[in-house]
């Protein structure tokens, strides 16, 4: 069906993707064939990915039709393809042009043990480090028995499998919002024990335990992000200690393995409440499509949000002006409750957006769009390339800085985290929603980064 659907492709839809394809492979692929093995490791490589999987190939796969249609939420998106391969070809250029700017004025600082001459890290650091790993893992968990009480430990174990159970959702509310947002807290603080662990720490069984704690608490929430967020940063950093690249079929390996994982994530699921093993039976038997080739197809389902970026960009400012700097707005005014300010924003530029694409409300809830559309409704094209490119050259910095200071564990995690945190910064265009889990990403990180900078001042 996929290629049907790329003989159907008008001149300028297929020069687009083309030439899309053609810069995302080259790039991907000479970073992997630098003689240098951490060049591989280069945010280019993991936006590069990430526009041939959510911009070029997952889009075909899953709504691209053997007539040429895309239909989605039941409209034919197929109108905006064009327009949305070009806002992503203009993110891509952006992004690689922000990253590979050279600028005098950008200053790449020294960190932690790097700041003194020829010091070598001891066994006392690495139990300095895994003292505070334990403490942030004890931290969020104690906020996530305030949030869910007794029934923390049934999300933690429990193995859905009928429709008919359910659990306690938590508090409600701005508060609650952020108390249970502590659980990725545990992310970096597994991190931080990983790392230990590569390095001489002998305590194995405390970091699986914290590890299935995790693992058991995110796939009962059911948020697939939070999965990518958690595992790449400890790819990363045993890459890193190891100093080397994946071999190809181990990153093949890799790649389908966590298709296969978010594919049965997307049927089973239900948000906050648990995975369900009968409800991905049904959806299964409501096809004719093989296992494998049914996960694939629900894997690539999240890519969807393309057609719906594409959308937005088609249908503004020919049908609604721009937004401006309501989504700007609308993310700095969450602290502030309601009750003081009853017209506080709420993330209708968004919905406004949603209602010029699909008709009825059942198909406006729950879309979402990508980042560079979230940019756009900012300011049009301009502010879509603007900011792209201060975002590579923002990771250029972080590039250039993990360089420098490589053989610092925190500087290790850092990178990892922030690494990792492009696919949200990609992929989630609210710009409230991603404020928020970069916040309680990074609220530990750069406590600890305080703690451990003192140390060797």
């Amino acid at each position: 069906m996929s290629i049907d659907f790329l003989f159907n492709l008008n001149l300028s839809e297929l020069s687009y993707f083309t030439i899309l394809l053609i810069i995302s492979v080259w790039g991907l692929v000479n970073n992997y064939r630098s003689k240098n093995w951490f060049n591989f490791f280069k945010p280019t490589t993991l936006f590069g990915a990430l526009i041939i999987f959510y911009c070029l190939l997952g889009p075909i796969i899953s709504s691209g039709q053997s007539d040429g249609s895309i239909i989605y939420r039941a409209v034919e998106h197929r109108d905006f393809y064009e327009i949305g391969l070009l806002g992503a070809l203009l993110t891509y250029l952006s992004f690689q042009l922000g990253f590979n700017f050279k600028n005098k004025y950008l200053k790449i600082k020294k960190f932690g043990m790097n700041k003194l001459t020829d010091y070598r890290l001891t066994t006392k650091d690495y139990l300095f480090i895994h003292k505070w790993g334990e403490r942030i893992i004890l931290f969020a968990l104690f906020w996530q028995f305030i949030n869910y009480g007794t029934s923390l430990l049934s999300r933690i174990i429990s193995q859905y499998t009928s429709l008919d159970i359910s659990g306690s959702m938590g508090y409600q509310g701005f508060a609650s919002s952020w108390i249970a947002a502590t659980n990725n807290f545990l992310i970096f603080g597994l991190v931080l024990l990983f790392i230990c662990l590569l390095n001489g720490i002998k305590e194995r069984t405390k970091f699986i335990f914290y590890f299935l704690i995790t693992v058991g608490l995110y796939l009962n929430l059911g948020f697939r992000y939070r999965f990518l967020i958690l595992f790449l940063p400890l790819a990363l950093i045993y890459f890193f200690y190891k100093k080397i690249k994946p071999s190809v079929s181990l990153l093949l390996s890799l790649i389908l393995s966590t298709m296969f994982l978010f594919g049965f994530i997307q049927n089973a699921r239900i948000y906050s409440d648990g995975l369900y093993f009968d409800q991905f039976a049904k959806q299964k038997s409501l096809t004719d499509d093989s296992f494998v080739e049914f996960l694939l197809k629900e894997a690539t389902f999240d890519t969807n949000v393309f057609h719906t970026s594409a959308g937005i960009i088609y249908k503004i400012p020919k049908e609604s002006n721009y937004p401006g700097l309501k989504p700007i707005l609308n993310t700095i005014t969450l602290p502030i409750p309601r009750f003081l300010w009853k017209n506080k924003p709420s993330g209708e530029y968004a919905q406004n957006a949603y209602v010029l694409i699909y008709d009825g409300y059942l198909w406006e809830v729950g879309s979402a769009h990508l980042g560079f559309a979230e940019y756009y409704l900012i300011g049009g094209w301009t502010a879509l390339i603007a900011i792209n490119f201060f975002i590579g050259l923002f990771f250029n910095k972080l590039w250039y800085e993990f360089l420098l200071n490589f053989n610092d564990p925190i500087a290790q995690i850092k990178y990892s985290l922030y690494f990792s945190f492009l696919f949200i910064v990609f992929t989630r265009g609210y710009l409230l929603q991603t404020t928020l889990l970069y916040f309680t990403i990074f609220i530990p990180f750069h406590f600890f980064a305080n703690k451990w900078n003192k140390r060797y001042r």
